[in-house]
C-alpha cells in the first residue's frame, strides 16, 4: 500500500514538473516574441521617409522659389531636447520640411526608435532621415530599413536635388558609402540649381572608410555640390577641404539646443543657427 502511494506521488511529481516546464516554455516563447530585437511595426510606423517625401512633393514647390528647410541631427537619447526642438520648429511658418542627419537612436533597438519617433512625428513638417552609425547597431539596420526605408535614396524639391547617403563604413563591413551609386545620382547635376548631399559621418572620419575619403571629396567638387551636410560630431561646424571647393557642414546634436534653417534659391545658399533656448522666439 505504501509502495502504491509512493508511485502515485512520483507520477504526480512528473506531471507537475511537465506542467511547470510547459508553462516556462510558453513564457519563454512569449518573451522571445516580444524581445527588443524583434521588428514588428504598425502601418503608421513603416516607410516614413517615402511617406514624407510624398508630402514634400505634394507642396509643389515652384522651380523659381526659395526652398527653406531645417536641419537636425543626433537626437540619440536626448528626448527632452528633441521635444523642445519639435515644439520650437512647430512655431515656424517658413519651413517646408526637416532633414535629420542620422543617429536617430543611441542603441538601434526598436523601442528606442519608437520613443524618438513618438516625438519627431509631432512635427507639423515632413521629416526625412539618413541612417547614422548608432542606428545601425544591434538590429537597427533592419528597424531603420522597415521604419524609414532604403539607406541610399534621393528626392527633388523645387529647383534642388537632395541625395541621402549611408556613410557608416564600419557598421556595414566596408560596403558603405556606395560611391558608384552616388556618382550616378550626381550625373544629372546640370538639371538642378542646387544639389545637397546628406549623410551622417563626414569625409574626414576614419569610420567613413579611409579608402573612400578622397574619392568622395573629388565627387563633391567634380559635380559642384552646393553643400555636403553631416552629423556625428555633435558640434556645429562649417569648413572646406580646399579653397573654392565644396562647402561642408556638420550639424550639432539636439542636446546643443539649436537647429539650422537653410534657404536655397537659384543663386545662393544661406543658413542661420536657431537656439531653442531663446525665450523671445516668436
Amino acid at each position: 500500500m505504501q509502495h502504491t502511494t509512493t508511485k502515485f506521488n512520483y507520477r504526480n511529481k512528473i506531471t507537475l514538473t511537465t506542467l511547470v516546464l510547459s508553462v516556462m516554455a510558453l513564457q519563454a516563447c512569449d518573451k522571445f516574441e516580444y524581445s527588443p530585437y524583434e521588428v514588428r511595426l504598425n502601418d503608421n510606423e513603416k516607410e516614413l521617409n517615402l511617406k514624407n517625401i510624398e508630402r514634400i512633393k505634394a507642396q509643389n514647390i515652384p522651380a523659381d522659389a526659395t526652398i527653406t528647410f531645417a536641419l537636425i541631427s543626433d537626437t540619440q537619447g536626448f528626448y527632452k531636447e528633441t521635444e523642445a526642438t519639435v515644439n520650437h520648429l512647430n512655431k515656424r511658418n517658413d519651413v517646408q520640411f526637416v532633414l535629420h542627419n542620422g543617429d536617430i537612436t543611441d542603441f538601434g533597438v526598436l523601442k528606442e526608435y519608437r520613443l524618438i519617433n513618438d516625438r519627431l512625428s509631432k512635427l507639423k513638417f515632413p521629416l526625412v532621415t539618413v541612417i547614422g552609425n548608432h542606428d545601425a547597431t544591434n538590429n537597427g539596420k533592419q528597424v531603420y530599413r522597415e521604419m524609414y526605408g532604403p539607406y541610399d535614396f534621393s528626392f527633388v524639391a523645387g529647383h534642388a536635388k537632395f541625395i541621402f547617403l549611408n556613410t557608416n563604413n564600419w557598421e556595414f563591413d566596408g560596403a558603405a558609402p556606395n560611391l558608384a551609386w552616388l556618382e550616378t545620382e550626381l550625373q544629372d547635376r546640370a538639371n538642378y540649381k542646387q544639389v545637397f548631399v546628406l549623410s551622417h559621418i563626414p569625409p574626414h572620419d576614419d569610420s567613413f572608410g579611409a579608402d573612400k575619403l578622397m574619392r568622395y571629396r573629388e565627387l563633391m567638387d567634380k559635380y559642384n555640390v552646393s553643400m555636403s551636410i553631416h552629423g556625428h560630431g555633435h558640434n556645429f561646424e562649417t569648413y572646406q577641404y580646399k579653397e573654392g571647393g565644396t562647402k561642408y557642414m556638420n550639424v550639432g546634436d539636439t542636446q546643443d539646443k539649436e537647429y539650422i534653417v537653410m534657404r536655397a534659391n537659384g543663386n545662393s545658399v544661406t543658413f542661420e543657427r536657431v537656439s531653442t533656448a531663446d525665450p523671445d522666439f516668436r
